[in-house]
Parts: structure tokens; sequence; C-alpha cells
């Protein structure tokens, strides 16, 4: 199907482009999927079978379900939930993970896809629709895909050049890579640094 070619072929050359970038700066941590999200909650996220099937993209094959998850908290927002064949992920943990990143950092999204399994590595997004495609990943990674639909070209921006300059470090080696997963890793840090009261500080010394 010509549409998921052009969906993974535009992942793969956006990854080609940011990976000859290098930030070159320290980093503070080596990871941050061990911070602490607890803090962290589904709003009520009641869910229908049906939604924009041509937001699911599973290599080539029809989803097995798609549902439109509503979640209901701070704003009111519609997400599509694709299920492909052999998902790694069943539609509860998606859905209650989607639930848990912040609202104003989840509304871009459109659409989410839980992957068929040993099709595809890791995570990512394109076109406001993020995918997942090992079993029951992190809440850190549906943030850090998230933010990749709130950035809106801010990580390509002078402004976010400049301040990754002035800065002595990176959060982790992930943000390290290109400015995109900079911002993202930022994103995902400042969730964690605002949820534990320590936003201003900025963490204090853990993160100097």
């Amino acid at each position: 199907m010509l549409t998921n070619i052009i969906f993974y072929s535009s992942i793969a050359l956006s990854l080609i482009s940011l990976s000859t970038q290098n930030l070159n700066k320290r980093t503070v941590l080596s990871g941050l999927g061990d911070l602490d999200f607890s803090f962290l909650r589904t709003p009520t996220r009641p869910a229908v079978h049906g939604g924009n099937r041509n937001l699911c993209h599973c290599n080539g094959a029809s989803p097995q379900d798609v549902l439109t998850v509503t979640y209901q908290g701070s704003e009111t927002q519609n997400h599509v939930l694709c299920m492909c064949p052999n998902a790694v992920t069943g539609a509860s943990h998606m859905i209650d993970t989607m639930g848990k990143v912040p609202a104003p950092i989840r509304r871009y999204n459109k659409a989410m896809i839980s992957s068929t399994a040993g099709k595809c590595g890791g995570a990512g997004s394109s076109g406001d629709v993020s995918f997942y495609c090992a079993g029951n990943m992190h809440v850190s990674v549906f943030i850090h895909e998230s933010a990749h639909s709130m950035d809106r070209g801010k990580s390509a921006s002078r402004e976010w050049h400049d301040a990754v300059a002035r800065d002595s470090c990176v959060p982790d080696p992930y943000a390290n890579s290109n400015y995109a997963d900079n911002f993202a890793q930022v994103v995902v840090l400042w969730v964690h640094l605002v949820g534990k009261g320590r936003d201003g500080d900025l963490g204090g010394n853990q993160f100097a």
C-alpha cells in the first residue's frame, strides 16, 4: 500500500538527515526512563470501535482494529488507536499510557499505532502519528513521541539552536543525537521536574 511506503520512507529519510547531527554535549544522565513519573494519571478515557483508518500504517496490512479514544480531563481530546495484526502492545496499555502524557503535549497527536511484532524497532512519529514497536513501552517514550508533534518546528529554530549552544550539557545521550530529539528529551525531563516540584530550581545540582 503506497501510503504505508510513504509513511515509513518519510521516517527513514528524516532519520538519515538527523543522524548527521551530533550536538557533542556533556550528558548528565544515562537515560530518562528511570526518572519518577508515578505522579502522572490517566483521565477518563472512553473508547469506541471505529476511527480514521487512513491514519493507520501497518506495513501494508490492514489494521486488526481501530478505536477512537476520548480523553476527558483538563481538555477533551480524541485520539485514533490503530491495532495492527499481531500488535506488540495491547489496547489497554496504549490507551492508559498515552493518557498519562500531559494534555498540553498530547493534544497535537492524531493517532497512535501498536505495530505488528517484528516489523519495526523502538518507536517513532511522523505527521502527528506515533508508532510503538516494542511491548508495553514506558510513559517517557510516549511523552517523547508526543513532544515531536508538539515541536511544530521549534527544534529547527535559531532560538533553540542558540539555547542548546549556550548550555553546557544535555539530558542524556539520546538528546545529543540531533535537535529534534534534544527538544523531545528536554520535554520528557521537564515533565519530570514539574511533576516533582523541581521546575523552580531546574532540578538543582542534579542537572547542572
